[in-house]
């Protein structure tokens, strides 16, 4: 397990770097105009129905009963592999026919607010990226055949290569100024992975296939598939509904929020990375084989800490934005009107961001024990909240509006699977504690009117703030035991007393 953690974080990394290479790329060249807003349409329209065919509900279904086949029958296995081949072509070619020959309506469903010519260039770029399907499909099948077999390197090469392609995709964009190389990045580096990842599993013999094909073993096989699947697939046909809902809302709103809404994920998602990714996989092998009490115990002391930190971590953010945003992506084309959106929505985002952290790792802890329905009611309320104060909101706060949506559906999250973990009433007193001495600090903030003037760069604010507040915040924490005490440990185990 420890391996497999290890490949998935390294090559999220590494997709992390690149990820922000591009950003900042697709910033300084495109800023958040028509070109840049069109790019992000069409790639939410074509991964929105290829994701439903490739989330965590399909691959919770899917690796479970192959290697349930491979201990029990290998020829069973190598049935089942060659059906959800031949089914995964199909869906394919079937996706691809609706993205390339309705992309037209797709895209206004997508964006109903953008202006012809973006819908124009949507449409273009929407067809060529509809090209990758099959490849992304192929080589997301045989993903979950080499983690089925422990190997998990192609799935953690998986977002890097995608990024590499689109990096030289921006740039080929920019210096040729045809538009369409930003699809081709997309597309191309899609071809090139189906193309590797089935070399490499050839080479690895874990592509060997049925040695005949039997109708009744051909419906066993699938049926159980079905059963195992149909509980899972409301999930991420609420999902990716929600977010469909959200790009057109964006749209709606202007064609700058279209791409602030993904500059700000990014940042935000990048949090989410770091902190819950690791504590989440790590405590999945861990808390699988534990009591429910005992898990409840350990995670409560994770969550004082991690609670400490992404509170205060969240805040940051929030008082930040704008000069993170500047520091990050202000150069270029990116200008202040697109500084102005994407500060907005990272804003309305970090309300709730410690939330999201938090319960993410809730969530895995019921994953752990197997209860995959509670943590699909939890997802369900959380994704449906989104949904509703995005429609509420979005006339109203514009794109902040869009950013609180998503802060509502993390402390939804938060909430709910803490609850159905039972440890709800142990977690609310350090909600008040962090949060008090933030509402404090900000008071402080705004009566005093910020500490550094805006002639200074947003490099040296950034360093300023996050000094003067980590300061506080530390002292702050000082004042409570738990805090206090697991400081002195601290210490005492390092050989500083």
């Amino acid at each position: 397990m420890k391996k497999a953690i290890g490949q998935i974080l390294s090559g999220n990394m590494l997709s992390k770097a690149l990820g922000l290479l591009r950003e900042i790329l697709m910033a300084k060249f495109f800023g958040t105009g028509d070109i840049n807003g069109a790019y992000r349409i069409a790639q939410t329209g074509t991964l929105v129905p290829i994701n439903f065919m490739t989330s965590d509900s399909l691959n919770s279904a899917f690796i479970p009963l192959y290697k349930k086949y491979l201990a029990e029958d290998e020829q069973r296995a190598a049935l089942f592999k060659f059906c959800m081949f031949l089914f995964f072509a199909i869906v394919s070619v079937l996706i691809f026919s609706i993205l390339y020959f309705q992309s037209e309506y797709w895209v206004k469903l997508m964006a109903p607010g953008i202006s012809e010519s973006a819908r124009e260039m949507s449409v273009s770029l929407l067809k060529v990226m509809a090209i990758c399907c099959p490849f992304y499909l192929c080589s997301g099948l045989v993903n979950y055949i080499s983690m089925a077999h422990g190997d998990y390197k192609p799935m953690s090469m998986r977002a890097s290569v995608q990024n590499v392609g689109m990096v030289l995709g921006v740039v080929a964009a920019f210096y040729s100024g045809n538009y369409l190389y930003l699809a081709w990045g997309f597309t191309g580096s899609y071809v090139f992975f189906s193309f590797w990842v089935v070399f490499r599993a050839f080479k690895g013999e874990i592509l060997n296939f049925p040695i005949k094909l039997e109708t009744k073993e051909v419906k066993l096989v699938m049926s159980n598939f079905w059963i195992t699947l149909r509980p899972l697939l409301i999930l991420p046909l609420i999902l990716q509904g929600n977010i469909t809902l959200e790009r057109a809302l964006a749209s709606l709103i202007s064609i700058d929020v279209v791409s602030a809404l993904d500059y700000a994920r990014f940042i935000t998602d990048t949090v989410v990375f770091i902190l819950s990714v690791p504590i989440a996989f790590a405590g999945l092998s861990e808390w699988a084989s534990q009591t429910p009490e005992q898990v409840r115990e350990k995670i409560i002391k994770i969550y004082y800490w991690l609670a400490l930190l992404v509170i205060n971590m969240s805040f940051f953010l929030f008082l930040s934005a704008r000069d993170i945003v500047i520091f990050l992506f202000m150069r270029g084309e990116f200008n202040e009107q697109s500084v102005l959106a994407t500060t907005h929505i990272i804003q309305g985002m970090s309300i709730g961001l410690w939330a999201q952290v938090i319960g993410y790792i809730f969530i895995k802890a019921l994953s752990a024990h197997l209860n995959n329905k509670k943590v699909l009611v939890v997802m369900v309320f959380s994704l449906l909240s989104n949904a509703v104060v995005n429609i509420l909101t979005y006339k109203v706060w514009g794109a902040f509006g869009l950013g609180v949506g998503n802060a509502i559906y993390g402390i939804v999250m938060f909430m709910v699977s803490a609850w159905y973990l039972k440890i709800a009433r142990s977690l609310y007193p350090v909600v008040i504690q962090v949060a008090s001495g933030v509402a404090i600090y900000f008071c402080a903030y705004r009566f005093i009117g910020g500490y550094f003037n805006e002639s200074a760069s947003a490099m040296f604010r950034l360093l300023a703030n996050g000094v003067v507040f980590f300061v506080f915040a530390f002292l702050w924490a000082m004042l409570f035991p738990f805090y206090r005490q697991g400081v002195i440990k601290l210490m005492t185990r390092k050989g500083l007393r």
